[in-house]
């Protein structure tokens, strides 16, 4: 099974590529949203896999409380790696991941690392999309790579430009929090549609619909901006500058 949580498609994307050459599934851990305590089986020589995005040097929320509830039934037999998509680094995502497994009691053995387009727009610009078509086009050909190394059951780290752990620890402990901080979202009364589309999608359930408009009933989210990037309208912004940053979700 690779498992994954994606909040514009990048990870998706990967998870999607890796499981179809080798023959699994797919699997997005938002499925698992309302078990308490999800139980992921293996068969015998299997695959697992955990794919998510890099956020400040580390996980997303929702992934790391996934795997603090989850349980595991691993073989020995099978073959378990971790991998992450990132903007400039992929910090210690894959360590961290690979780290709570073991706490599980699975051992993982290889981990991976995909560059591709900074989904972070509150710093990040991606309206030129002929820059964006080619970093995902250099994606795809390291995807390749990566899908055949798991295919052949390759153990080491790959590809993951990763930073020290003290920084990414001492970094993720402090910007996340400010990244999740929901006060900066906004919302462009005439511009939205009331469609309730960001409150459906929203990971941690931090927007419900009052008045035909969305409103942040939490004072933290999962920071992904998938809200923001999914927006048929682009009504919602977060901060000054993602306005003029565009959106994106992987084609």
């Amino acid at each position: 099974m690779i498992l994954y949580f994606s909040a514009t498609g990048n990870s998706r994307h990967v998870a999607e590529a890796i499981a179809t050459r080798v023959g699994d599934r797919a699997v997005s851990i938002e499925s698992y949203k309302d078990e308490q305590h999800p139980c992921i089986a293996v068969d015998d020589g299997g695959y697992l896999g955990f794919i998510c995005p890099t956020y400040c040097w580390g996980m997303p929320s929702p992934a790391v409380d996934f795997l603090a509830r989850a349980s595991f039934d691993v073989p020995a037999s099978a073959y378990v790696f971790t991998a992450t998509t990132f903007g400039t680094t992929s910090g210690q995502a894959t360590r961290f991941a690979a780290d709570l497994l073991r706490e599980k009691g699975v051992d993982v053995g290889a981990q991976f690392g995909v560059q591709m387009p900074d989904t972070w727009t509150p710093m990040f610009d991606l309206t030129d999309g002929a820059r964006v078509a080619a970093v995902n086009a250099r994606a795809d050909e390291w995807i390749d790579k990566c899908v055949d190394m798991v295919a052949g059951r390759i153990k080491g780290s790959h590809g993951l430009r990763a930073v020290p752990t003290f920084a990414a620890r001492l970094y993720y402990r402090f910007g996340l929090p400010a990244c999740e901080d929901t006060s900066r979202f906004t919302v462009d009364a005439e511009a939205c549609m009331g469609c309730g589309l960001c409150a459906r999608r929203c990971p941690t359930d931090a927007i419900q619909m009052r008045g035909g408009r969305p409103v942040w009933v939490k004072p933290s989210c999962a920071a992904c901006l998938r809200c923001l990037h999914s927006c048929p309208k682009f009504a919602i912004q977060r901060g000054h500058k993602t306005r003029a940053h565009g959106q994106y979700r992987h084609p």
